[in-house]
């Protein structure tokens, strides 16, 4: 019983500081007689409870959250005919499609770029080998220069 007005507090204490997502049920105490009893029925161990014994959190609530890619992160669908933003993907030397590890881009996204890219060049919106001229001073979303990510056959 008094081990459980302890995890109250503490519950209670959570709950102020914001972090209810991290609250967990709470566990079966050696002190409290009808949980024990019932316990040492079901089972010879019966578990105990202390303050020094560590609390075990669902979320660790150090962990960093997962990197999203540039397009996930904004919400941006990617359209055939907006040739201004498949431009940004687009090397204005070559006309190649920049590569994941340049881009930044997660392997769902690239994969919608590349077929986008590829129905806007069939449709006419797009130039096939070279970069549109007039896109050539927009704003850089990356440098091609220096990698978002290490190439993977480096």
């Amino acid at each position: 019983s008094l081990c459980f007005c302890r995890m109250a507090l503490n519950l209670a204490s959570l709950v102020r500081s914001g972090l209810r997502s991290l609250i967990i049920a709470p566990r079966l105490c050696s002190t409290d007689a009808a949980a024990s009893a019932a316990a040492s029925a079901a089972s010879t161990e019966t578990p105990s409870c202390s303050e020094d014994e560590p609390i075990e959190l669902a979320v660790n609530p150090y962990a960093r959250e997962p990197r999203k890619c540039l397009l996930c992160r904004t919400g941006v669908q990617l359209d055939y005919k907006n040739a201004r933003l498949l431009q940004q993907f687009v090397s204005s030397f070559s006309g190649r499609v920049y590569d994941r590890h340049i881009t930044g881009l997660c392997d769902e996204q690239q994969a919608k770029l590349i077929q986008a890219i590829a129905i806007s060049r069939r449709a006419g919106y797009m130039p096939a080998l070279v970069k549109d001229p007039k896109y050539v001073r927009d704003p850089a979303l990356f440098d091609p220069l220096r990698p978002i990510r290490a190439h993977s056959f480096a």
